[in-house]
């Protein structure tokens, strides 16, 4: 029983909506045909079972009266003319007259009329009714009644008679070819119009569903049919709507993404960025084009945005594959972050890695534009402290950004590849010691301490050369 219902639960659920319609309304439908049908034939058959039993009385009274004198005077001539007579009614089946010791007397059923000498079950109980009382039994194909006749308070015999019930079985059987027919009509009509119904209700539901999958791929430009007034028709122009503010929403966030940092704006949208500021240890990285200033001044601007069309996505691509925020480009230089506005684990051994990535996606650049006689340098300075991460500006237009010396001081270090131009990648001795165990992953050379504008006191620099 259990898979019985699974099976037909498995079934439902894989039913399209408009399979569920017209299946729950043919299954109304046949309900109700059926219901309809069943009454019919109950009230049949009670009127005429009704009007069947007040035929039968009146068939006894008849009858009783009518054998009186010959019962009494054993006229069995008499009786079997009567009998004959009677059982010529197409719609008497049987009868019967028993004596006063219930054996029967005349059977008209029988062939000859044949006189029993043996008390008849059915007749002695006939015998033991009261007067004016009746006997009735529904049997297969007929109704067989009885009474006694009596003469004073006392039987002097009984008469039985079977009344048949073909009639009602063919009223039945024409009830039931009605209501089978009558369903079939209701089927056909109310099938049709159901499957009319249900493409009205499905099809714009199903072409709902699938703008709604294109644009959850990314297409917000599509819209559903508005074809009625109805409630249907509403959630076509409710859909529509959410889709232009979708479309919207995608627009701000692609141009907003463009302007502002995904980061950055995830970190605003999930509450976790604190506009107003906040200490963060982190790893800053600069990166520019050397020499940027003389390839301008040899190329025309569309050249220019052209070859820096080509260099930042590199740049951002390895930021973002080790966890930096690109914060901001200046023209040739880009600025990344790391630990801010997301903590970043080991964000010092991840510049770092941002560094040696920027360097192989510049060489395979630099084998492209070796084909225009072009050739890319870039440098890259890493600094790691504390720094204050927040929004800046006015309130019409802020930057969430880093500052401090640690920004500062990693803007410097950048700038020191052009007195160091057979290194191109510089880290301060904060950003080694930051490194910790990562260390041993990096070959590094000590270029001595070097002094540097702003600061009072010279720093020990390091140059990152590869892997070990």
């Amino acid at each position: 029983m259990r898979r019985v219902l699974a099976r037909i639960k498995n079934f439902w659920q894989k039913l399209s909506l408009q399979g569920k319609i017209a299946g729950l309304v043919s299954l109304l439908v046949t309900a109700t045909v059926v219901a309809l049908t069943f009454l019919s034939i109950q009230r049949e058959r009670a009127n005429f079972q009704s009007e069947l039993l007040e035929q039968a009385n009146l068939l006894l009274d008849a009858t009783s009266l009518t054998l009186r004198d010959s019962l009494y005077t054993l006229q069995i001539d008499e009786l079997k003319d009567a009998a004959r007579v009677i059982s010529r009614n197409p719609d008497i089946t049987s009868f019967i007259v028993y004596d006063q010791e219930g054996r029967v007397m005349v059977d008209a059923s029988q062939s000859g009329f044949i006189f029993s000498r043996d008390a008849d079950p059915l007749g002695l109980r006939l015998l033991g009714l009261e007067q004016d009382e009746a006997y009735s039994e529904w049997q297969t194909d007929q109704l067989l009644v009885g009474r006694a006749v009596m003469l004073g308070n006392h039987p002097i015999g009984a008469v039985a008679a079977g009344l048949s019930t073909m009639p009602l079985d063919q009223k039945i059987r024409t009830i039931t070819f009605q209501g089978i027919f009558l369903g079939l009509i209701t089927l056909s009509i109310g099938g049709a119009l159901t499957f009319l119904l249900a493409s009205q209700i499905t099809t714009p539901l199903s072409q709902l569903a699938e703008v709604a999958g294109r644009m959850a791929n990314g297409n917000f430009s599509v819209r559903v049919a508005e074809t009625s007034k109805d409630e249907i028709g509403q959630l076509a122009h409710a859909f529509n709507e959410m889709a232009t503010g979708l479309q919207e929403r995608e627009w701000l966030k692609d141009m907003f993404g463009r302007f502002v940092s995904q980061e950055v704006v995830e970190a605003i949208r999930d509450g976790q960025v604190i506009l107003e500021g906040e200490h963060r240890v982190v790893s800053v990285l600069f990166c520019d084009i050397r020499e940027f200033t003389d390839f301008s001044e040899r190329h025309t601007p569309q050249e220019v945005v052209a070859l820096l069309n080509e260099f930042l996505p590199l740049v951002v691509h390895a930021a973002q594959k080790h966890g930096g925020m690109v914060n901001k480009f200046g023209g040739d230089s880009t600025l990344i972050i790391y630990g801010a506005p997301h903590e970043v684990q080991d964000n010092a051994f991840k510049a770092v890695l941002t560094a040696l990535e920027i360097r192989q996606s510049v060489q395979e650049l630099n084998l492209r534009l070796s084909d225009m006689g072009e050739f890319l340098r870039v440098g890259v300075g890493i600094n790691t402290g504390m720094a204050l991460a927040g929004a800046v500006g006015p309130m019409e237009r802020q930057e969430y950004t880093v500052v401090g010396n640690t920004v500062n001081l990693a803007a410097r270090i950048d700038g020191l590849n052009k007195q160091f131009p057979e290194h191109d990648i510089l880290i301060s001795t904060w950003t080694r010691e930051a490194l910790g165990e990562h260390e041993k992953f990096f070959n590094m050379i000590s270029l001595g301490s070097v002094l540097i504008r702003g600061r009072n006191e010279p720093l020990e620099i390091w140059s990152v050369s590869g892997t070990s």
